[in-house]
């Protein structure tokens, strides 16, 4: 008998579009059989608006709606704490499966987790188990866990589910973003993943490797025959009603915040995207930040598109407070660090984040008062102008000991992963809030509604391999 596993990921900031989670409620609800399991890939609890404010509480409200059978820790159930991360495994409905994450040599919230599960359907019985991304300790530098590799965790946990437990067939639940890997080393028959928002959806070395995308727009159905082999069908959630009690219990919290200000109006709609260069709404973030604070104006602002959210729909018309802090669900303090023109350069080629150990092409870094040409075939920072004044040219550092501050949010100071370049020995100012930096740049400015010229990419054929910076 088919088996058919229903798989999201990386909710994150639906939850700000209180419509959005409850059509993927309803579509769960109209597809869920009794031969069906339903899975989550991690990011479930946030971050988005709601999250930032209640620690996550929100996406109570969604499992008790859905009832899944599984979900995973990704890096975003960790925004608030380890012990709020147990807190919301412990009362949600779901089993929570961890086979990889450990704190002081013990498996992390063993009390509230288990490595693997067996699910039984009508027919047939499946055997999961979950992990969680391998650099969880270098994205979250309050977190002091240890990391069990991927594929040593994975080849452990099947092989206990194998000699264990007596199942139809075996499926990863993945937070580690490129599960290529596993696919190569593990038998099992789907690794249903998340963490990197480009869908996915392929069979690698016999193995069925998903991924859903990003704010509940997709899910994911994987069929698994008797003989193992699979299929998948995709149901974009907007064809679905919004379920009524989910939608209107997170339309209830959201105004509970008292977010509902106007700051700005804009002619759109804008997207929110902001992986793929320069953007409208990068560019303001940026700009916001390069103005934030009294006094001087920093040279250049900076935020990582890593750090923005994208919730599926664009801005238009009215643009609240809320909106602002969907852009960055992430509030906290901004930091001035005062950089050389050799730190600039490098900054702006991290910005390209080509040596990100991701699988795809991401653009990482939205900027404010400079001038930026990526040479992509070679790899490097071609020119770089900051007010007029190159830093680069042709290729060549001519200013390398020239000073220049920007500001941006105090997280790229303190993590060495996506900006390494930034450290807190850099910090010279603390210019205020990131989002009454953002609300004072609405307010003043407004929202640019066209791309910004600060960006040029000469793109290749192929992505180098990384150089040192």
């Amino acid at each position: 008998m088919t088996l058919r596993v229903l798989h999201y990921a990386d909710l994150e900031a639906a939850y700000d579009v209180p419509e959005r989670v409850g059509r993927l409620v309803t579509a769960i609800d109209e597809l869920r059989d009794e031969h069906t399991v339903v899975t989550g890939g991690g990011d479930t609890t946030g971050p988005c608006v709601l999250s930032m404010a209640t620690g996550g509480e929100q996406a109570l409200d969604f499992f008790e709606s859905v009832q899944p059978d599984v979900d995973v820790f990704g890096n975003h159930e960790f925004d608030d704490s380890p012990a709020r991360a147990r807190e919301l495994a412990r009362d949600s409905p779901q089993t929570w499966l961890n086979a990889n994450v450990f704190d002081d040599g013990v498996r992390f919230a063993r009390e509230e987790t288990d490595p693997v599960t067996v699910v039984e359907t009508a027919e047939a019985s499946v055997g999961l188990f979950g992990l969680s991304p391998p650099d969880l300790a270098d994205i979250k530098p309050h977190l002091d866990f240890e990391m069990t590799d991927p594929v040593e965790a994975a080849t452990d946990a099947t092989r206990l589910i194998r000699d264990q437990y007596d199942v139809d067939h075996v499926v990863g639940i993945s937070h580690c973003g490129d599960d290529t890997d596993l696919a190569e080393h593990i038998d099992a028959a789907a690794v249903l993943g998340g963490h990197d928002h480009e869908i996915r959806d392929e069979v690698v070395a016999g193995t069925r490797l998903v991924r859903t995308g990003a704010a509940g727009r997709y899910l994911v159905e994987v069929r698994i025959e008797d003989d193992g082999s699979t299929n998948t069908r995709w149901h974009d959630v907007t064809a679905f009603e919004p379920d009524e009690d989910i939608t209107a219990a997170l339309r209830d919290r959201l105004a509970d915040l008292g977010l509902g200000e106007t700051v700005t109006r804009i002619d759109g709609p804008v997207s929110r995207d902001v992986r793929d260069g320069a953007s409208p709404v990068g560019t303001f973030v940026a700009e916001a930040f390069r103005r934030a604070g009294e006094g001087r104006n920093a040279d250049v602002g900076l935020i990582n598109s890593l750090t923005m959210r994208d919730c599926g729909v664009p801005l238009d018309g009215e643009v609240t407070l809320a909106d602002l802090h969907s852009l960055v669900p992430f509030g906290g303090e901004l930091v001035t660090l005062e950089l050389t023109g050799a730190d600039l350069r490098a900054v702006a080629k991290e910005a390209a984040g080509w040596h990100l150990d991701r699988d795809i092409e991401l653009w990482n870094g939205q900027l404010a008062g400079l001038e930026l040409t990526w040479d992509a075939p070679g790899g490097r920072v071609d020119s770089l102008a900051v007010a007029g004044e190159p830093v680069v040219a042709d290729g060549d550092l001519v200013a390398p000991d020239q000073q220049f501050t920007m500001t941006t949010i105090r997280y790229l100071a303190v993590e060495d992963v996506e900006y390494p370049t930034l450290t807190e020995d850099q910090v010279v100012a603390e210019p205020g809030a990131v989002h009454d930096a953002m609300a004072a740049q609405a307010r003043e400015h407004g929202i640019p509604t066209r791309p910004p010229g600060w960006l040029t990419r000469r793109h290749g054929d192929e992505k180098p391999k990384p150089t040192s910076r």
